[in-house]
């Protein structure tokens, strides 16, 4: 499913449990491999503090090379929380899950959460 990103293996069944397919193009939206994107860079030599499930999204393969080579779409990726500057806290910044609809915030155990920090879907 996806290389080695800093992920354990657990933390990756996490993420790709709750996000069932690319959180930007849905699950049927995009062609190619998917992968486990750090919402917020582990930086040079891989800061290992931000291997979180709440730092993570399931994305493809494409758009993540893409997120990090061309201006205008890092800033719609952050405009929406999939990238977040490193002077951004992940718990602190929302996401926006196109399929819901709806900007939320995640957690460790793997949910989507709405303003009131209640999960919108059990974790798997």
């Amino acid at each position: 499913m996806s290389k080695n990103t800093g992920f354990t293996r657990a933390q990756k069944i996490l993420i790709s449990a709750r996000d069932l397919g690319c959180v930007i193009h849905g699950a049927t939206g995009c062609g190619g491999e998917l992968v486990h994107h750090h919402r917020k860079g582990r930086g040079v030599g891989g800061v290992k503090s931000r291997n979180r499930v709440a730092n993570g999204l399931l994305v493809c393969a494409e758009w993540n090379f893409q997120v990090e080579t061309l201006p205008d779409l890092a800033a719609q990726a952050r405009k929406n929380g999939w990238k977040l500057r490193t002077d951004h806290e992940i718990d602190t910044l929302p996401v926006y899950i196109p399929k819901l609809g709806l900007f939320v915030s995640l957690d460790d155990a793997g949910n989507y959460l709405d303003m009131h920090h209640q999960p919108l879907r059990k974790a798997a």
